[in-house]
């Protein structure tokens, strides 16, 4: 796997360290979650945190920041969910003057570290990064410390709809690369192509003359070809 075992966005979190001996304590009610979390699958369950959390507390506190009078999630969503059931009314909080962009990369590295996150929601975190926040793919690999290549896999893959994802998460598969580039191929009825192929030299561009074509002919050809592209995500 093209991937390293650390990251740069790490140290955005590490950043806010410091604050962790002497965290905030904030009402829950002023807490919400973040619509943008990268964690999409399982993020509302915490059967694993609320034995933990009832019997040691909080050991590590959330981390938020302040928008509009409220406090958005930036690292916990599960913990926080967890002192709702416990009843709490108040949790530990650490409250980040990062901006919202900066928050983003925050919380993908800190679901990535913890390995909370599938192949397919990084995927569709970089896409989130590549589409909304305009950030280049050089760019986002630097972020995650991943290769060009594997970035590309992981984007292919987020063209996946969540419905098929679980679907196969629930038929007992595990959600790898490999079985979800398998259940892409599948979807869009595809052969045994890889999803990022390596172009040779030459061989990127088609031209096709139209020209003698007529002109119901040549428009039903066009909006064929658009649906292809679309099909397999060609932009150009």
């Amino acid at each position: 796997m093209s991937k390293k075992t650390e990251f740069q966005a790490l140290d955005l979190i590490s950043a806010y360290s410091e604050k962790k001996k002497n965290p905030s304590h904030l009402e829950l009610s002023q807490i919400f979650p973040n619509p943008t979390q990268p964690r999409l699958i399982g993020r509302d369950d915490t059967t694993d945190l609320v034995p933990s959390m009832e019997r040691l507390g909080l050991i590590e506190p959330i981390l938020v920041r302040k928008d509009k009078g409220k406090y958005l999630i930036v690292a916990g969503e599960r913990r926080y969910r967890a002192a709702i059931k416990l009843g709490w009314k108040e949790i530990p909080a650490i409250v980040t003057d990062a901006n919202e962009d900066v928050c983003y990369e925050m919380s993908l590295a800190e679901n990535e570290k913890r390995k909370n996150l599938n192949p397919w929601e990084v995927g569709k975190a970089i896409q989130f990064l590549r589409k909304e926040k305009r950030k280049t793919a050089e760019e986002v690999s630097e972020l995650l410390g991943y290769s060009g290549r594997y970035v590309k896999q992981l984007s292919s893959i987020a063209r996946l709809d969540q419905r098929s994802v679980m679907e196969l998460m629930i038929s007992g598969k595990p959600l790898s690369v490999k079985n979800l580039e398998e259940l892409l191929k599948r979807k869009e009825n595809r052969g045994g192509e890889i999803i990022s192929p390596r172009v040779a030299p030459g061989s990127g561009r088609i031209s096709i003359n139209l020209g003698k074509l007529s002109g119901k002919v040549r428009d039903n050809f066009l909006k064929e070809l658009s649906l292809l592209k679309k099909k397999y995500g060609i932009n150009e």
